[in-house]
């Protein structure tokens, strides 16, 4: 037991390269003073254009409100960072989207797509997908309303 315990505290160690501090390399200092100038503006730039919206919604978090502008930040950090790695972009001519609309098109207007659809087992993805797509424009139609269920409707 003892063998197989030694590797993994060697493992968990961290040896620093440098004996210096990042905090005093100037191009960390730099780096640092441009994010916070970046955050400066744009959290001006927010609550400009959130108004009394904005406020409101934070008074109503109360005690939340730091966690979860906090998460809020940590997953557009993450997604960004996915959007980055992945080499994720839209395509920037209209022809890639008029020919892979086309495609779909084409495909879900044929009853052989469907028979092998139940065929192959695919058709429970293709539920998952409609149903994805169904609460997505639900979703969108609760915004547009701002109300959950219907329409407000002043008396």
């Amino acid at each position: 037991m003892r063998g197989f315990l030694g590797p993994a505290r060697i493992v968990g160690r961290r040896f620093n390269s440098t004996s210096s501090s990042p905090a005093s390399n100037p191009q960390v200092q730099k780096a640092l003073e441009a994010a916070q100038k970046a955050y400066h503006q744009t959290s001006a730039t927010v609550k400009r254009v959130a108004g009394p919206v904005g406020d409101r919604l934070g008074s109503a978090l109360g005690g939340y409100r730091d966690p979860v502008v906090y998460n809020a930040k940590v997953f557009a950090s993450l997604c960004r960072q996915v959007y980055k790695a992945e080499g994720l972009a839209p395509p920037l001519d209209i022809s890639t989207w008029a020919n892979a609309y086309s495609h779909i098109f084409a495909r879900a207007t044929k009853p052989s797509f469907y028979r092998e659809a139940l065929q192959t087992g695919a058709w429970a993805g293709l539920g998952v997908a409609a149903l994805e797509a169904y609460g997505i424009f639900r979703l969108g139609e609760i915004i547009g309303r701002r109300h959950l269920v219907g329409y407000k409707l002043k008396e």
